[in-house]
């Protein structure tokens, strides 16, 4: 019995420490951003898609929404992405369309 709680205790917590949002491997929490992110979404041929995220720190052209390990992590879809956004605590305020594609303005829910 301790095994299989061991085992359900261990499991929850992967499951919960693989949801969180960390950008090239920082977390993002409120302590180190304010109400609002941009996202910026990049297409794989696949349809996959990752995200760029502005959220004031100094060259946001580089930074990606990666693993805790610094992993750049692919969405299956840009829907799939906005709903990850969402459970972390974001939601879409603002969308602007432009040549290249759509940018996406989120405001923090909580």
């Amino acid at each position: 019995m301790k095994k299989i709680t061991f085992t359900l205790a261990l499991l929850a917590h992967t499951l919960i420490a693989s949801a969180q949002l960390f950008v090239e491997g920082v977390k993002i929490e409120p302590s180190n951003t304010g109400q609002y992110i941009e996202l910026d979404p990049l297409y794989r041929e696949d349809g996959r898609c990752t995200f760029r995220v502005d959220f004031g720190q100094s060259n946001p052209k580089e930074d990606y929404v990666t693993d805790v390990n610094g992993k750049r992590y692919d969405f299956r879809s840009l829907v799939d992405g906005l709903n990850f956004f969402y459970e972390e605590g974001w939601q879409v305020e603002q969308v602007s369309v432009l040549d290249r594609g759509r940018r996406f303005l989120l405001k923090r829910r909580y």
